[in-house]
């Protein structure tokens, strides 16, 4: 068996664990899912990735602090950056788009931080909409990066942004409207 079609039925079962609405995958059948990159983004993520941990390790030497710190802390904003730029340089040409959501799934999620399991909600939706004459059923990524603390938030934040007849906003990848992201473009 492929290596890169395992690896992707792994990411696959990962993705769906415990979601009722199962995930359409945009990207192609069997091909490993990766994170965007542009020569750019990867200069930016491991050139501050290597000043990060050479002024962490310059440091730990019992040489000068804050210049050191200083170091690091740009190493760090470095990567970040690139990462925006990433978003930005990756859903530059994409449209918005009006689709109707036919379901949602909310589902309470345990991630561990700082030694303990924080709870946080996310919801996975079902969404239709038309492009160029076809019809096409996604569900879109989520534009923010964290879940809701709550159920009642969760709820608040989707009855803001889907109409009471389903309408809501999506941005898609014209080249391949299957991918999606609900509400507005992402930032990371």
């Amino acid at each position: 068996m492929n290596i890169q079609k395992s690896l992707r039925e792994v990411q696959d079962k990962v993705r769906d664990e415990g979601w009722r609405i199962k995930w359409i995958p945009w990207q192609d059948a069997g091909r490993v899912e990766q994170v965007y990159n542009t020569p750019l983004t990867l200069l930016s993520g491991f050139g501050g990735a290597a000043v990060f941990v050479g002024a962490v390790w310059f440091m730990a030497s019992g040489h000068a602090q804050w210049p050191v710190l200083v170091a690091a802390l740009t190493g760090l904003l470095t990567i970040f950056l690139g990462r925006i730029y990433a978003a930005f340089n990756k859903q530059a040409g994409w449209i918005r788009v009006t689709a109707r959501c036919i379901d949602r799934d909310l589902q309470e999620r345990d991630y561990p931080a700082r030694g303990n399991v924080k709870v946080v909600w996310e919801c996975r939706l079902l969404c239709e909409f038309s492009h160029d004459g076809r019809e096409y059923r996604v569900t879109p990524e989520a534009s923010r990066l964290a879940g809701c603390p709550s159920r009642q938030a969760l709820a608040q934040y989707l009855q803001e942004k889907i109409q009471p007849d389903g309408l809501c906003t999506l941005w898609i990848d014209p080249e391949n409207p299957l991918h999606a992201v609900f509400e507005k473009k992402q930032w990371i």
